[in-house]
């Protein structure tokens, strides 16, 4: 706006030149008075915006709580961005910081409530080179939070500061650390379930492990659920079946539309992943067009008469529970009604043993038999 006024401003003292040249006195002293008066309009409002830019940069200063003194009005501005925090996401959505050695959990706030988020410990992947960190996010809601995403950056620690340095953006050692760190964003597909600890992990690239001294970011919901309710109060919402892949009973799978059975025949490994054969019977008189199997997958669960104490028993069943990694697969047959349907999933697993399934049958199409017109 200021360019383009300064612009005209040329554009019109020319034109004054040019009717220097070709109007006589008195018209051309009417046509320059006219003239100054607009240039002193766009000189008067050019200070105006000036001003209210400088405005609105000292008043979200004092909001964010950045200080702006001896900065130029660009440097203020870039400072505010930073300040508005890593992730660029809702206001809503607040960081939390996480370290290594942090003992106990940390808050973090989103659209959806406050949600507990605790670091377990950081490996690296001799492969890519890469770092997996292993989270755990607490789910004090009675929704189940089916896709989120984490969004923040990574770095080494904060600088030491002495007792008279302010940790803030207008400190130049603040300011040269926040340049240090490595921004990432990560997906997660991974069910965060009600009045529950979910653990997952996330993949980090960096060249050491001190620059994963500070690992800051937001929860962003993109998914979630709410379980339903019965007239009782008792929750209607599917509940998650555990099968032992070796087992030659029949389990039992809740959806919303009734109970179905399922019962593993064999697997086998292949380049992509473990075929798991599967037979679903379906006691209802509609037929399922097209459902899913989702949750995780694992080696067969521990027996308690392996262990010799439950202390023993414990740390089994802590050591196998963290073997468990998530799955989804699309049933692409039909489950005809009053029936056993055999059928086959995919489990993304091509090393590690399948013997356990935890999962819901989620049913997303059916279709009844067609009406009759006999009585």
């Amino acid at each position: 706006m200021i360019r383009s006024n300064y612009s005209c401003s040329l554009i019109l003292l020319g034109l004054t030149t040019m009717l220097l040249s070709s109007c006589g006195d008195n018209e051309l002293q009417s046509r320059v008075d006219r003239l100054e008066a607009e240039l002193r309009g766009f000189r008067s409002d050019t200070r105006d915006e000036v001003s209210e830019l400088k405005g609105r940069v000292i008043a979200a200063e004092t909001t964010v709580g950045v200080g702006g003194e001896g900065l130029s009005i660009t440097d203020r501005i870039a400072a505010l961005e930073v300040a508005a925090g890593p992730t660029g996401g809702p206001a809503n959505n607040n960081v939390v910081y996480l370290r290594p050695n942090l003992q106990g959990h940390a808050p973090v706030e989103t659209d959806h409530g406050v949600f507990l988020v605790r670091m377990e410990g950081i490996d690296l992947n001799s492969k890519t080179g890469t770092y997996i960190v292993h989270l755990n996010i607490g789910n004090p809601h009675a929704v189940a939070i089916q896709q989120f995403v984490l969004k923040g950056d990574h770095g080494g620690g904060t600088p030491e500061l002495t007792e008279d340095e302010e940790y803030s953006l207008t400190n130049p050692k603040i300011r040269e650390w926040q340049k240090t760190l490595k921004p990432f964003q990560f997906r997660v597909s991974k069910t965060l379930e009600p009045f529950a600890w979910t653990p997952f992990d996330i993949e980090l690239t960096a060249d050491t492990r001190d620059e994963l001294e500070m690992i800051r970011f937001s929860l962003l919901i993109e998914n979630a659920r709410l379980n339903r309710r019965s007239a009782d109060g008792s929750t209607t919402d599917q509940d998650f079946s555990h099968i032992r892949v070796g087992s030659k009973a029949a389990s039992v799978l809740k959806t919303e539309y009734g109970a179905f059975l399922v019962a593993v025949k064999k697997t086998e490994k292949t380049e992509v992943g473990t075929r798991v054969h599967l037979e679903i019977g379906n006691p209802y008189g509609f037929t399922i067009n097209q459902c899913r199997l989702v949750g995780d997958y694992g080696p067969e669960i521990p027996a308690r008469e392996d262990s010799a104490s439950p202390e023993e028993f414990a740390k089994k069943m802590k050591e196998w529970s963290a073997q468990l990694q998530p799955f989804e697969s699309m049933i692409s047959s039909q489950v005809a009604n009053f029936r056993w349907n055999r059928t086959t999933i995919l489990v993304p697993s091509t090393s590690g043993e399948v013997g356990f399934l935890r999962c819901q049958l989620r049913v997303e199409d059916v279709t009844l038999p067609a009406a009759t017109d006999k009585p």
